[in-house]
Formats: C-alpha cells, structure tokens, sequence
C-alpha cells in the first residue's frame, strides 16, 4: 500500500475561528451607530482639517477596520483600527507607523503619510489603538491587475495565464524595484522599529510575525510563552530558534483540528523537533555566515500584490499593511517571492511541484527585470547610499537577483526541501525515516505526545491555558 499523503501544515482550529467570527460581528455591530461614525469623523477631521463630505462605508479586513473621510477638494484621510483579531494592538501600530516613517525616509517607495496615531489609552474614542493617515487614490490592486479575469470574483486570486508579456514584465519591475530598495535597509539586530520621543528609529521591539497573532488566537496560550516585547535577537540562529519553538507551541496547544490521527501527530511532531534541531545547530544560518556575518534587512510578510496600490495606467501609487513588517535575517529577502503566481504553492492544482514547474517561467522573468532595476540603480549618481547593490561582506558585493536566483537553485528558501537536503531521501515521506535524526529525550517525548494531542482531540473544546499549566507541558517536548 503506497504512503499516506501527510499535510505537514496545520489547519486551523475551526471552533477557535467560529468564536472569533461571532466576536468581530458583535464588534462591528457596535461600531455601526451614527454617534461613533460622527465621533469618527470629527476626530479625523482635528488632526486633518478640511471641508469634509463624506465618511464612506467602513473598509474591513482581516486585521483592522478603515474609514476614509473624503473633503471638498477631491482628497481623503483615513482611521485604522485594529479588529478583535489582533492580539498585539497597540504593539502592532506602534511598530507599524515606525516602520512606514522609516520606508518613506529611507526610500522612494510610496507609502501613506501619517497625520497622528496613538495607543488605545490615547483614542478619545474608546475604539482603541489608531492610526490617522492620507488616503492614496487608487484605480484598484497590483494582484487585480495580475489576476485570471475568467474568475469568480469570489475567488482566490491566481496570474492571469494569457497575460501578455509586456503586462507582466511592467507590473513585476515595479515590484522588483520596491523589493530591491527594501533590502537596502540594514539594521544591526532582528526586531520590529520603533520610534522614540526625539523621532529617532531603532530595532527595539521584538520582531511581530502573523503566526504570533495566530498562536494567541487559535490555542488558547499564555502571551508570556512568545518572545518578550522588548526582546530583540542578535543572531539568525537565536531567531530560527525561537521561531521553532513556536511551532511547537502551536502543535502542542492548539486544541482542534491540529492533526488528522497518531501517525500525522508523529509526522508533524518530528518535522519540528529537526527543525528546531536545525535551528539550535546554526545549520540554517549557513548562508548567513557565507555571505559575511549578520546581516538584517527590512522585511514585510504581508508584501504582496494585494497591498499595492496601482492607478489607471497600472502604476504603482501606495504600498500599504506593514503591521508585520521587521528587520530579519537576508536570506528572507533575498529568496525568491511566493507571490508571483498569487496562489501558494499548497492550494496549486497539482500541489508543490506543478507549482514549481508552473513558477519558473515567471521567475524567470521576475529576475530579468530585477537585473534591468539593479543596473539603472547602479548608472544613478547616488550610488553611494546603498541601493546599487546589497553589501553582505567587506570585502564581496552581491546583487538581489544573484542571491535569489542562488537561493532558486539551492531550493533552500522552500522548507518542504530542507528535509532532503539535511536528511537525505525518504520515500515513504513520513516521520519513520526520520526518528534516528532526533535525539534520545525527543524520541522518548514522542508518543507521550501523540497521546496528549489524540485527548485533545476528541475532547473539542477550547481551551485556555494557564501559565504554569502551559509551561509545563511546553518543557515536555521543549527537550
């Protein structure tokens, strides 16, 4: 009988995202009275003043609400408030308006401008953190633009396959220049920025990722279990590791939906422990320590077409969403970008590999307008600022394009090929090969673990964990 075909990823936890539904609809609806939509205005209007003439409808997404008030004179402004689904509020607009002042400082790259912002103790509204900025007209999105029109609009969105060559090379060189101009930003730690009261930007916050969010928000963890909000990292090892140990935490306590049987408990058991044995050993810091040393650089999870904003002659005029943006390792900026056929990989038709034959063609032409980017950068006269090429030793200089098409060929930046390229092959594709890579005390871990996570399981409930209670079955697998 063939191997069972494992999905390593987890769902989410489908009890958790039902009761977080019912919460944002409850919170919507309490924002849906003129009084607040009146306040709303008057408050966008105090910290930029104009003839206003209307407040449109409230914009919702998967994060925050916006309301745009449009003026007289044909412009907008905006408030953004963070939905019930963000966990980190007030932590999550402070480093994103350090990180938009920073990009629009350091950069040509088209951002909103920032009128005020505040934490939720300074909302006179109650409606809590906030952030006041221009509204950038726009026709639609880059991934619009990109996108198959024989879709259902309902639809994920996925490359237009007739897209003429001209189209594609336009829309993928403007993308490739906000990337190239990105990783010019260097910083000497791994973290999120932060503005201080002098108006001077530093890495000081601890580096906010979505699974963080999704760890508190789908297995009923303590917040003291992540990263400490001050704590910032100095090595690519140190975050590969902790980002390892979230993992597992999720694994461990996300109580619904997180494995399929006990042989998937092992599979998704194993697969993390050797990632984080990967992680702890330095062995994925490799490319790192090639390149020079420690080198971070400005990166956005969420940059993707659907958070560029294009106008009618499908040029760039706003990149938006930069609440999970931080100073990473390189290799997260110079690997190829998933988005270019807008789907991920695991909900390609055919899966990973169709999707990679389906990938290279594009990136392909991603790359070649990268060089023509890198290359104009170079013949400007301000060469000397940093964006003609990425400096990733003293005595060696790299272009973007040379590190992605490498990072390409190596398939290093996709982590469902980092089990045969440490590990060797394993035909059957499950956790059997792989028991003699962990060592003893995760061995003996195991099923204790698959145990504990099968209970969970046909309990179905949610479950909120107390911080002694949590910590000490973390340090069971934690070994």
């Amino acid at each position: 009988m063939p191997p069972k075909l494992r999905y390593v990823r987890m769902d989410m936890d489908d009890l958790a995202w039902e009761r977080n539904d019912t919460e944002l609809e409850e919170w919507e609806w309490s924002l849906n009275k003129a009084t607040i939509y009146r306040d709303i205005a008057n408050f966008i209007l105090k910290h930029r003043p104009g003839k206003a003439v209307e407040l449109h409808r409230p914009i919702k997404g998967g994060y925050n609400v916006f309301y745009r008030l449009e003026y007289a004179d044909g412009t907008s402004a905006a408030i953004r408030i963070p939905s019930p689904a963000t966990k980190f509020p007030d932590e999550k607009v402070r480093y994103e308006v350090a990180t938009m002042r920073y990009v629009a400082a350091n950069t040509t790259i088209p951002v909103p401008k920032i009128f005020h912002w505040g934490t939720a103790e300074e909302n006179p509204l109650g409606l809590g953190p906030f952030m006041i900025m221009e509204y950038i007209e726009h026709d639609t999105t880059l991934s619009h633009a990109l996108n198959d029109p024989t879709l259902d609009p309902t639809d994920s969105h996925s490359l237009d396959p007739n897209i003429s060559s001209e189209k594609l090379e336009f829309l993928y060189r403007q993308m490739a220049n906000i990337l190239l101009q990105l990783s010019s930003l260097s910083f000497p730690r791994i973290g999120s920025l932060i503005e201080d009261k002098e108006g001077h930007i530093s890495v000081s916050g601890r580096p906010l990722m979505q699974n963080m969010n999704s760890i508190l928000d789908l297995t009923g963890s303590p917040p003291s279990l992540l990263p400490a909000k001050d704590q910032t990292f100095a090595t690519s090892t140190e975050w590969y590791s902790a980002m390892a140990e979230m993992n597992l935490i999720q694994l461990a306590f996300q109580q619904n939906n997180a494995i399929e049987d006990d042989d998937d408990a092992r599979d998704k058991y194993v697969a993390r422990q050797l990632f984080r044995n990967l992680a702890s050993e330095g062995r994925l810091e490799a490319r790192s320590r090639k390149n020079g040393g420690n080198n971070f650089r400005l990166f956005s999870e969420d940059l993707r077409p659907s958070n560029v904003l294009i106008n009618k002659d499908l040029k760039v005029v706003g990149v938006i969403d930069w609440e999970f943006a931080y100073a990473a390792p390189e290799e997260f900026s110079f690997d190829p970008p998933w988005w270019l056929l807008l789907k991920y990989p695991e909900y390609w038709p055919g899966g990973y590999e169709q999707w990679m034959e389906a990938y290279e063609p594009r990136f392909r032409i991603f790359i070649s307008v990268l060089q023509d980017e890198e290359r104009k950068l170079q013949s400007q006269e301000n060469i000397e600022n940093g964006l003609r090429k990425l400096k990733v030793s003293e005595n060696h200089t790299f272009s973007l394009s040379e590190q992605m098409q490498k990072s390409w060929e190596s398939k290093a930046w996709m982590i469902r090929y980092l089990d045969p390229q440490f590990f060797g092959d394993n035909d059957d594709g499950d956790h059997r090969a792989r028991l003699s890579s962990l060592t003893r005390k995760q061995q003996d871990a195991l099923e204790p673990f698959v145990e504990f996570k099968i209970a969970q399981e046909k309990e179905r409930k949610l479950v909120q964990w107390p911080e002694e209670d949590a910590r000490r079955e973390l340090c069971k697998i934690l070994v």
